[in-house]
C-alpha cells in the first residue's frame, strides 16, 4: 500500500499557497484509506510544522497577563501574516475570549469550492487541531473553537474563538 501519509506531506509541504494538488491527493488517498484518516494526516503535518514553526520563531518576551492576545498575535499575525485590520474583524474582546471573524484569501477554502469539498469537514478534521496544538504551546489554558454554522461558503466570514480556560 502506498505511503499517504509522505505523499500529502510532501503536497502540504510543496502547496506554497495553492491548496489544489495536496486536496487533490487528499481525495486520492480518502478513496482507499477514508477522508477521516487522510485528514487526520493533513492534521498531523500542519502540527509538525506549526510546531517547528513556533519553536524557531519564538523570541521576545510574551505579556504573561494577557494570554488571549497573545494566542491572537503569535497564530493569526504572526504565524498566518493576517490581521483583524485588513482581513477581518474581531467582534469581541475580553481577557478571557476573542472572537474574530475572517474574510481573507484562504486556499484551502479555495481548493475545496473547486474539488467539491466541505470547508466544514476539511477544517474541523485537519485544522482544528493544529490550531489547538499551537496555542496550547502559547499557554496551556487556552482553547480554540470555530463556529461551522459561520464558516464560508456557508456564511460571509469564518469566526473563530480563542478563550481561556480556569
Amino acid at each position: 500500500m502506498p505511503d499517504y501519509y509522505q505523499r500529502i506531506k510532501e503536497q502540504y509541504t510543496n502547496s506554497r499557497g495553492d491548496s489544489m494538488e495536496l486536496f487533490k491527493e487528499i481525495l486520492l488517498a480518502s478513496s482507499q484509506i477514508g477522508m477521516d484518516e487522510a485528514l487526520a494526516y493533513l492534521g498531523q503535518c500542519v502540527i509538525e510544522k506549526r510546531s517547528a514553526w513556533l519553536k524557531a520563531n519564538r523570541e521576545g518576551v510574551m505579556d504573561e497577563n494577557d494570554p488571549v492576545t497573545e494566542g491572537y498575535r503569535w497564530f493569526y499575525e504572526k504565524y498566518l501574516g493576517v490581521a483583524a485590520s485588513e482581513d477581518g474583524e474581531i467582534v469581541e474582546h475580553t481577557p478571557k475570549r476573542i472572537v474574530m471573524r475572517w474574510w481573507n484569501h484562504c486556499p484551502t477554502l479555495e481548493a475545496c469550492n473547486k474539488l467539491g469539498l466541505d470547508t466544514r469537514e476539511v477544517c474541523k478534521k485537519a485544522y482544528e487541531k493544529p490550531v489547538q496544538e499551537f496555542l496550547k504551546q502559547i499557554d496551556p489554558r487556552l482553547r480554540f473553537n470555530r463556529n461551522y454554522v459561520n464558516i464560508r461558503p456557508h456564511a460571509a466570514y469564518c469566526e473563530e474563538i480563542i478563550e481561556l480556560e480556569d
